[in-house]
């Protein structure tokens, strides 16, 4: 049996994957109710997503959403709708395609020349970060105004604190960029369009619930695992309520400070890189706002005098009347999500009306947080872990949701191509 540490999204797409592939597992979640930061709640009629607005219907996420009978209840939106940036005093479309690149007015002639040069300049340079490495593969200006907001607001960092070789490298060896990633870009363009953003009508949060209801009694809610104990063979994994369980493998899909925690009596120095990565916070505010937008949100260009880094339109996504979220914190402002929520709700409806010209009303204000990766991931390089123990997690492979499902099915093909030959994996 497989022992899974972790009801997040990951850990439940891994669990569902082995059990398709006959292999015997358990979910151990601290929580009371499945997935992690992909969890929804409601607000009067309104949907509040407490992690992930949205999702791409790409094929392996299509795919999940109906082998757990999820399919009626999928929400699209417009394959077309543009996104935002606020730079210089307004709203300006970001381009997402070679002819939006030649009439956008958020870059200027000189900015979009130096941008089409990209493709004459060198790929990644040993030890470089994400912002030196995109200032001089585009230039400053499209940096500024596009690519470091654009990037940055994926893991609310700052790329200028991001090295490649943890945060950029793998993804763009999985696109096949080799030298241009503006080639690359507008070659992937038509295929993204293909995958529009989705949602379910009860928010994201409906997919964990699902699958953990598919997993029926291999998820074991409100049960914290509180220690896990090497075995000659394999580990004993005990948990809250449930005692001590032997399994062959452990997989951790939860924090990287509670693996730190459950695998420091054994392996305290591992441990402490573990618990030295740095996770960014964010403050999410949930806005009231009748307005006539139409996009999937907006992103503050680097250099604008706002603590906002972004908002999504709700509304325009998903015909959630009037809602919109928008998140503030993160490596720009690390103090922010400690202020209290009257403070964060009253900045973040004066900034929404600053760019939007229209005045928001604050619902509700939440709380998340992201793994950085930046400096803290070098601690990472070199560890070694026994074979029987895995890593499934959004600190350790590409993040989203795309990436965790993707990850959770080559780790589950992995294991069960191990055990069904009667060997370990390695």
């Amino acid at each position: 049996m497989i022992g899974i540490v972790g009801g997040g999204i990951s850990g439940l797409v891994l669990a569902y994957e082995l059990r398709r592939l006959g292999v015997d597992v358990t979910v151990w979640e601290a929580a009371s109710v499945p997935g992690g930061v992909m969890r929804s709640e409601l607000h009067g009629d309104l949907v509040l997503e407490l992690g992930p607005q949205r999702a791409r219907l790409t094929g392996p996420f299509r795919d999940l959403v109906e082998s757990v009978g999820l399919s009626e209840e999928l929400v699209t939106a417009s394959k077309d709708l543009p996104l935002y940036v606020y730079h210089r005093g307004q709203l300006r479309r970001a381009p997402l395609s070679f002819s939006q690149a030649v009439t956008t007015d958020l870059l200027s002639l000189w900015a979009k020349a130096r941008v089409l040069a990209e493709p004459f300049t060198a790929g990644p340079r040993a030890g470089e970060l994400v912002g030196p490495f995109l200032r001089r593969k585009f230039g400053g200006a499209a940096y500024r105004a596009l690519l470091g907001p654009l990037y940055g607001g994926l893991y609310a960092s700052d790329p200028d604190r991001m090295p490649v070789k943890h945060a950029l490298q793998r993804t763009l060896a999985e696109l096949g960029v080799r030298r241009s990633i503006l080639w690359r870009m507008f070659r992937s363009a038509g295929r993204a369009a293909e995958s529009p953003p989705c949602s379910f009508r009860q928010g994201l949060g409906a997919l964990p619930l699902a699958i953990a209801g598919k997993l029926g009694g291999s998820v074991r809610l409100e049960t914290p695992v509180r220690m896990l104990r090497k075995r000659r063979v394999g580990w004993e994994v005990t948990a809250d309520g449930a005692g001590s369980v032997p399994v062959d493998a452990v997989v951790l899909t939860c924090p990287s400070d509670t693996a730190a925690g459950l695998l420091g009596g054994s392996y305290p120095e591992e441990a402490g890189r573990l618990s030295a990565l740095r996770y960014n916070r964010l403050a999410l505010v949930y806005l009231k706002s009748e307005t006539k937008l139409s996009g999937l949100g907006f992103q503050v260009a680097f250099g604008e005098s706002l603590e906002t880094r972004g908002v999504t339109w709700n509304d325009s996504l998903f015909g959630r009347p009037g809602l919109h979220t928008a998140y503030l914190g993160g490596m720009k402002n690390s103090e922010l999500p400690d202020w209290d929520d009257a403070r964060i709700a009253e900045i973040a409806c004066r900034e929404f009306e600053v760019v939007t010209g229209h005045s928001a009303e604050a619902l509700h204000v939440s709380r998340t947080r992201i793994p950085a990766w930046d400096e803290t991931w070098d601690g990472l390089e070199g560890v070694e872990w026994p074979p029987d123990l895995h890593f499934c997690s959004n600190y350790t492979a590409r993040p989203g949701i795309l990436g965790r499902i993707t990850e959770g099915k080559r780790l589950a093909a992995t294991l069960a191509t191990a055990y069904a030959t009667g060997s370990r994996p390695v």
